[in-house]
């Protein structure tokens, strides 16, 4: 059985859960002792049936994908499999990361950041948007007509991206690009999003009050 680390309130954690529901992979989370047992000492942790941990989310999706394929999330074709790979780097890299510097003041009841941090994270925020725009498709899916793994990462990373750059900057970022909205809608009315999005929302005030520092 595998066993899975994180909190309910990271996006990280949450897109590697949603998958694991997707694909019918039953899981019992695990407790702080598996933090030190991660190679990186991080969260998302994934322990698997042999008592091997791997660690990072993409590096953990990509497994599931291989050795639980009876529910595909990636397409047959290697290139298309290689776009939403892509796609997720994009959403990862250049916007979730940028947006991340911000965090600390959006989603802390003590955190601040720096006008010098938000100069730095509006720029990224700009490549990201227009990486997104030249790659999504949006099909309804945002790598094509087939559900993949980018869905479930954009589901859960540009909610956070969305309210920092509206509460730092006054503004959606993604506003900008008006099929995000359509793809969260789509997506929003899946089963097992609606239940790790509870969860999520569960665990909000009890991180608001971790410190960031």
């Amino acid at each position: 059985m595998l066993r899975l680390h994180g909190f309910p309130f990271s996006n990280y954690h949450n897109v590697v859960k949603v998958v694991l529901l997707e694909k019918v992979i039953t899981y019992p989370l695990a407790d702080e002792a598996y933090r030190a047992k991660n190679p990186t000492g991080k969260f998302p942790c994934l322990e698997i049936e042999d008592g091997t941990f791997l660690g990072e989310s993409k590096v953990i999706l990509n497994y599931l994908e291989d050795a639980y394929p009876d529910v595909p999330l990636l397409p047959e074709n290697p290139l298309e499999r290689a776009r939403v790979r892509e796609l997720m780097e994009v959403i990862d890299l250049y916007l979730e990361w940028p947006a991340r510097s911000l965090y600390p003041e959006v989603f802390s009841a003590v955190g601040k950041v720096s006008d010098e941090v938000k100069s730095t994270a509006r720029a990224g925020l700009a490549q990201g948007l227009t990486a997104l725009k030249k790659l999504a498709r949006f099909d309804p899916y945002i790598a094509g007509p087939q559900l993949s793994l980018a869905d479930f990462s954009a589901t859960f990373h540009f909610a956070p991206v969305a309210i920092a750059s509206k509460a730092i900057y006054g503004e959606n970022i993604l506003g900008a690009l008006p099929a995000v909205k359509r793809q969260r809608e789509l997506m929003n009315r899946r089963e097992m999003v609606q239940r790790v999005r509870a969860e999520q929302l569960a665990d909000e005030q009890s991180f608001m009050q971790r410190r960031t520092t």
